[in-house]
């Protein structure tokens, strides 16, 4: 079998967005009469969108993974109060190649806490560096810290500043944007804030949203080229609505997108998405009791049209809270922003704490754990997954099939992201009505049997698709002891 499997082909350079989208193009994964457009993007298995049918495989739902070296964020600066709070973001800046992470810290000055947005640098990920930027005096008075916001500083900031660099800036002085939320020295309700290089801020001083909590986020849409708001609207606080915008000032009405029990002591607490591969990707931390404590943690959540949303893998959490004893006991919250891709892996940030946050409906009233039993602590740690490895479709021994529905494309080179080190992986190509097409039979494809984020397909007669271009085609995996995370056509 190892003579047989094909040659390793070398990885496509990372950008900055993943999923990249070229403006004026289909949108992703749209019909195309009876047929599912996949130009443009990797095809992955978290529905059944592209899958007709299905034989002997499981679908299997991946868990992100903790880094070894968590907590790698700390609040513990002498400038802060041992607070490194994921109301942020995280990006990889497309100049200098560096990641960039904003949080949300506080010091206690004359009694009261201040509460600050921060900066944190790093070049892998987990080693992160703390800018002296020299904006915001700490309780001393000093600006050697890297805090580039706070109540002092900015008329009305109370927290969840997420900033997202806009793609195509109109105005560069406002190549960041974010929204925020106040609830102090007579303002009330979410405000839009905006930079030209993410560190420099400046806001409004009239509200965009007067019906909206704490607990915001946004994103980009690239596909649809508009901003999304995920908010906590005032009437419904358990609930997540969205509104969109094309020019960050237009925002259309709140649309509840998900729904908590009250009765079963649930609270979407808050959300945060983004693009990914023609898909939209969410994750929605959900406050919920478990055994006299209360945890939060995210849910990973799914939408094709950034309208409509729908839970993958329900009950279990994508990055779920650690155990008793642990830094991240109760809450594991994400930040906003994309995906980090180092190598063939995805990095997820997100923040912990060492104590409980109480439901809203149940404020005023002794917890089963009571916070003066925990010393207050909040840090950032790293959650890794395989590039596309939110879902696999799996078979052991004996093997099994996966058919996907009628797909029309205009590339010619088929790669897939797999596991099959210890098994074999074979595809068929099939015209739209199930015959099979004369040298895409599964006896002519050299077996896949690597652990690869991008492997080719090839037959004995083709080495490409381009025989079928233009052409409605489906194609049929067969593995065994193998996992298919994703396919992709490209050109």
């Amino acid at each position: 079998m190892d003579s047989q499997c094909l040659t390793a082909l070398s990885r496509r350079q990372f950008m900055p967005t993943l999923g990249v989208f070229v403006a004026g193009s289909a949108l992703p994964n749209t019909a195309r009469g009876s047929t599912i457009n996949v130009d443009g993007f990797r095809q992955l298995f978290i529905d059944d969108h592209v899958i007709a049918h299905m034989q002997s495989v499981r679908r299997t739902f991946h868990a992100a993974k903790r880094h070894e070296a968590n907590p790698i964020i700390h609040g513990d600066h002498p400038w802060l109060d041992g607070f490194a709070y994921l109301y942020g973001s995280v990006e990889r800046h497309p100049e200098t190649d560096k990641l960039r992470l904003w949080y949300m810290s506080r010091f206690k000055k004359a009694g009261k806490f201040v509460w600050t947005m921060c900066l944190t640098e790093s070049a892998d990920g987990i080693r992160w560096t703390v800018p002296k930027l020299g904006l915001v005096p700490d309780r001393h008075g000093s600006r050697q810290n890297n805090m580039v916001m706070s109540t002092e500083t900015h008329s009305g900031f109370d927290e969840c500043l997420t900033p997202v660099r806009d793609p195509q800036p109109a105005n560069p002085a406002r190549r960041y944007r974010s929204l925020f939320w106040a609830n102090d020295n007579g303002f009330r309700g979410t405000y839009s804030a905006w930079s030209a290089d993410g560190v420099k801020w400046h806001n409004d001083r009239k509200a965009l949203f007067n019906d909206t909590g704490d607990a915001g986020s946004i994103m980009y849409d690239v596909y649809r080229e508009r901003w999304v708001f995920f908010a906590r609207p005032l009437d419904n606080q358990i609930s997540r609505a969205v509104s969109f915008s094309r020019d960050f000032k237009k925002w259309t009405p709140l649309n509840v997108i998900f729904q908590a029990d009250k009765a079963k002591r649930e609270n979407f607490y808050n959300m945060q998405g983004f693009c990914y591969e023609g898909l939209y990707l969410g994750t929605v931390t959900i406050q919920w009791e478990e055994s006299g404590r209360y945890a939060l943690e995210p849910h990973l959540a799914l939408s094709r049209d950034c309208e409509n949303w729908r839970w993958v893998n329900q009950p279990k959490a994508f990055i779920p809270h650690g155990p008793r004893g642990s830094w991240e006991e109760f809450n594991t919250q994400m930040s906003a922003g994309n995906p980090i891709r180092m190598g063939d892996q995805l990095y997820f940030y997100y923040s912990g704490r060492t104590y409980p946050h109480s439901p809203y409906y149940w404020r005023g009233r002794d917890e089963l754990v009571p916070k003066a039993s925990v010393e207050p602590d909040v840090n950032i740690g790293l959650a890794t997954l395989r590039v596309d490895g939110f879902v696999s479709l799996d078979a052991h021994y004996g093997g099994g099939s996966v058919e996907t529905k009628p797909l029309n494309f205009t590339g010619k080179k088929l790669s897939l992201n797999c596991a099959a080190a210890h098994g074999e992986i074979l595809v068929e190509v099939l015209d739209a009505s199930g015959k099979i097409i004369p040298g895409f039979a599964r006896q002519d494809c050299l077996p896949v049997c690597q652990d690869k984020i991008i492997q080719p397909v090839a037959w004995k007669t083709h080495q490409t698709l381009a025989n079928l271009k233009g052409k409605p085609a489906k194609l049929r995996f067969y593995l065994n002891r193998a996992s298919l995370y994703s396919f992709e056509i490209t050109a």
